[in-house]
């Protein structure tokens, strides 16, 4: 289920894109909860007590806090979700970028714009790049699934390991697994302490596999006959290291 902000000062303009956004998402066949915002400060309270939203759409001109300096806060907390900018005035645009807006709709609102512009954004959170999203020390945060290469738990805390970088996050990794069973790209569990992303093995054995960054990973003793049992399912071929 995607989760949607509409935030706008004017109640006839906020009712108009929630009837026009769910009918969009009924015509598309996509899951959407929508939550209203009449001001700015309400809709920066609501991320920060960690209500995460896939997208926003935020009007610029409001009378408590303006989109613009609403936006900036936002940023603080939640460096993915997407902006969707509603505004009378297109002058206001350059002084947005820099909260990395992902389009613009000039009002009154257009039925035709807003289901391009709707579509696009669904491709964008839907892509390929299916999103893991996490929070760590009051910061919301995405990781395209298919750049990850493994989970490590270590302690309390979990290591989210792409070819580039390591993120850090708080949690366990048996609520990571469950979180990514509706995920098109598979993982597995190795170990007790690791979820690998089998499209990033670049070698099995009987007791280890090789992610494509080198690292050996051990596969624990009890989840062998699991491991081999589900690589067989899989379309794809894998190679025996030795």
């Amino acid at each position: 289920m995607l989760s949607i902000a509409i935030c706008d000062d004017d109640i006839q303009t906020t009712g108009k894109m929630e009837s026009i956004i769910q009918k969009m998402a009924k015509q598309n066949l996509v899951n959407i909860e929508t939550e209203v915002f009449w001001d700015g400060k309400s809709l920066v309270d609501a991320i920060i007590n960690k209500n995460n939203f896939d997208l926003i759409y935020l009007d610029i001109e409001m009378d408590k806090e303006d989109g613009i300096s609403a936006a900036k806060k936002i940023r603080e907390y939640d460096k993915n979700v997407l902006i969707i900018y509603v505004t009378s005035h297109e002058n206001h645009m350059k002084e947005s970028f820099s909260v990395h807006p992902f389009q613009f709709l000039v009002k009154p609102v257009n039925e035709k714009l807003m289901e391009t512009c709707f579509k696009a954004a669904i491709d964008d959170i839907n892509d390929a790049d299916f999103y893991f999203r996490y929070s760590y020390k009051r910061v919301n945060y995405k990781v395209p699934v298919r750049d990850i290469l493994y989970f490590e738990s270590n302690r309390r805390k979990i290591l989210i390991v792409t070819q580039k970088d390591i993120y850090e996050l708080y949690g366990k990794l048996n609520e990571i697994e469950s979180s990514l069973e509706s995920c098109k790209i598979s993982f597995l569990r190795v170990h007790q302490s690791f979820l690998v992303n089998y499209k990033h093995v670049d070698g099995l054995a009987y007791n280890f596999v090789i992610m494509d960054n080198g690292k050996k990973i051990s596969i624990s003793e009890d989840r062998r006959k699991v491991i081999s049992e589900q690589y067989c399912s899989m379309e794809d071929t894998f190679y025996v290291a030795e």
